[in-house]
């Protein structure tokens, strides 16, 4: 019985030898191939091969591979080396496959993934593939242990990938490298590179649940323009948060015009900041640039640099400095959402000599976006302004300020809350105002506002004043003295156009909490002169009606808790002026006006606009002829 046995394994691996044999001399002959095919439809593969060539022991060489799905896949040439194992699972078990010049596309792609092998390691050489905007050519990827899941045109394992170009969207990045260990989670890119217009771009990154971190990426030579390139793509990768993080990355040497900013020439550091949140939501981020030229909103910015930290509703400006407008300006500081802190700000030499009331206006908005301002050191040297876009044009020049401790902004109003300042001026004007060497020293200290001096020499005059307001008490008591000597005035206030020169001398005093107050606490005494004046009354075509000079010697103003009286008595010179004004009703002003010029007589309230001219002349000569008539009785 023994013996029988033994016979029979005896034959049976006589038969297996022979088969293999067999097998192998077909696999070695031109039988090859129709030998491949079969095995393929006996596995209910549908597959077909146009060539095979087999290396022992386990290696198949096929060319012209059809496999005939519902998008069906060519492959001009594919290398297959066979496991020893055997199948798992209804599925081949390879050691290797290399497919090489392949054309394939999305479709394609996922059909190869759903095919019953597995593999240890799998190659594409030189082929090109194609998924909607999507392209690559001359790929070269290698793939270990690769572990397809849910379909996913993408396997999981150790990947090296190379291609000549990726296509998306309209950008090509060239010269493609990328080595890759791709995960389910926590996946690391060693390492990556390509070009991408015109830059060179390197790095690595880490895969964590909330996204990917780039590490130590740089990017060389970059000349991007929104207006120019359709940068879409970038804004999709931001707002579908794949970087969750960005611990570093380098901009070097690279020109970028994005979302109205132009920066040429820049270098940029950037560590620890996340591009799915707003600046006020970074948590120990730092950020540091230098440029040559930057450009925002018409303004040119010549080799600016700065240094930022980012923390929560914080930005902490370590340095930042730049020239600009002829100049140079620098400042340090804190920026929260509502408020600036500014340790120093200087400008020096700044000659901005365009200035539009557009400019101003931004400026103006954004300040209105400011609750608190206030700047611990202010330093403005031999700095000059001219507006001369509309009117009224106004100019300064040699402009230097000096300020310590400022809060110049404190619950969204603009004043000076907080600290000392000095303003000097080498020239300044204001329509037909001109001043030279002026000077302003002012302070504020425990809510009490004192304008220490305030000196602006005129032409052929000046203006001094000193003050003080106590802003502690609600009701905000103030006290002003005023001295004025040959002030210029232009004013037209339809029908009349009013010029001269104005002395006066005024000291004020009340209270500021609001009008209520003002109207009833104004008090004080203002004695006046116009000298050099000239009146003229127009008609609707802008004719004159009434033109006369004059001069008033002794105007006084007296305040009495909001009431005012104005008089100026007559001395000969056909004018009278009189007035009373109640700040309670100020509906109810009179200031009366009365002028005598030949045989004109001008009556004018000023306050309530109205006026009367009247024909003196036949009255004066009826008075005459009496006159005459009782003399020669």
């Amino acid at each position: 019985m023994s013996k029988r046995l033994s016979y029979f394994v005896a034959l049976l691996l006589l038969i297996i030898a022979a088969t293999a044999v067999a097998l192998y001399a077909a696999l070695r002959s031109s039988y090859a191939t129709t030998l491949v095919n079969q095995a393929f439809t006996l596995a209910s593969l549908k597959v077909q091969v146009e060539n095979v060539r087999y290396t022992p022991p386990l290696q198949f060489k096929l060319e012209g591979v059809t496999i005939e799905e519902d998008s069906p896949i060519y492959l001009p040439s594919s290398e297959l080396w066979l496991s020893a194992e055997l199948p798992k699972d209804h599925r081949w078990q390879l050691e290797a496959l290399v497919i090489e010049g392949a054309n394939l596309s999305f479709d394609q792609a996922q059909t190869l993934s759903t095919l019953k092998f597995d593999t240890k390691q799998l190659a594409l050489k030189h082929t090109d593939f194609t998924w909607g905007e999507l392209s690559a050519r001359n790929i070269d990827v290698q793939i270990e242990n690769p572990q397809w899941e849910n379909a996913h045109l993408l396997p999981y394992g150790n990947i090296q990938f190379a291609a000549e170009q990726l296509y998306y969207q309209g950008n090509a990045l060239n010269n493609v490298l990328i080595d890759l260990n791709y995960q389910t989670k926590d996946s690391t890119l060693y390492g990556a590179s390509f070009e991408w217009n015109g830059a060179k771009i390197s790095g690595q990154a880490e895969q964590y649940p909330q996204g990917w971190s780039l590490i130590n990426v740089t990017v060389n030579g970059l000349n991007v323009s929104d207006e120019q390139t359709d940068l879409r793509w970038l804004d999709n990768v931001v707002q579908q948060g794949w970087i969750a993080d960005i611990n570093s990355l380098d901009l070097l040497q690279s020109n970028i015009h994005w979302h109205g900013i132009e920066l040429l020439n820049l270098d940029l550091s950037i560590e620890k900041l996340n591009p799915n949140q707003s600046i006020w939501q970074q948590d120990n981020g730092y950020l540091s640039f230098n440029a040559d030229t930057l450009r925002y909103q018409d303004e040119q910015f010549v080799e600016p640099s700065a240094t930022i930290k980012f923390s929560s509703q914080t930005i902490e400006v370590s340095e930042l400095d730049s020239d600009w407008q002829q100049g140079r300006v620098q400042l340090q500081g804190q920026i929260t959402p509502n408020s600036v802190q500014l340790k120093s700000l200087s400008l020096s030499g700044v000659k901005w000599l365009d200035v539009t009331p557009s400019q101003l206006a931004q400026l103006s908005q954004w300040t209105q976006k400011i609750e608190q301002l206030s700047i611990e050191h202010l330093d403005i040297s031999n700095a000059q302004m001219i507006q001369l876009t509309d009117k009224p044009f106004w100019q300064v020049s040699g402009l230097n300020v000096e300020g310590k401790q400022l809060r110049l902004k404190q619950d969204n109003q603009l004043g000076l809350w907080q600290g000392s300042l000095q303003l000097t001026a080498n020239s300044a004007s204001y329509a037909q105002y001109l001043t030279t060497q002026a000077i302003i020293e002012m302070r504020q200290q425990n809510d009490v506002w004192q304008l220490n001096r305030l000196f602006l020499p005129l032409e052929s005059g000046y203006i001094e004043a000193s003050g003080e307001w106590n802003t502690q008490p609600i009701s905000a008591p103030w006290q002003l003295n005023l001295t004025i000597d040959g002030l210029p005035i232009n004013q037209e206030l339809s029908p009349y156009y009013f010029e001269g020169m104005l002395d006066a001398h005024a000291q004020l005093n009340g209270l500021a909490g609001d009008y209520t107050m003002l109207a009833h606490s104004l008090s004080g005494q203002v004695s006046a002169a116009l000298r050099e004046s000239h009146l003229t009354l127009t008609d609707s075509n802008k004719k004159p009606q009434f033109s006369r000079d004059f001069h008033v010697d002794n105007l006084s103003i007296t305040a009495d808790r909001g009431r005012i009286t104005l008089s100026a008595p007559q001395e000969g010179q056909g004018v009278e002026l009189a007035g009373k004004i109640d700040l309670t009703k100020p509906e109810l002003a009179t200031v009366m006006l009365q002028i005598d010029d030949k045989c004109q007589r001008l009556q004018a309230d000023l306050a309530g606009k109205s006026h009367q001219l009247t024909d003196v002349c036949p009255q004066l000569n009826s008075q005459q002829s009496s006159l005459e008539s009782s003399k020669a009785l």
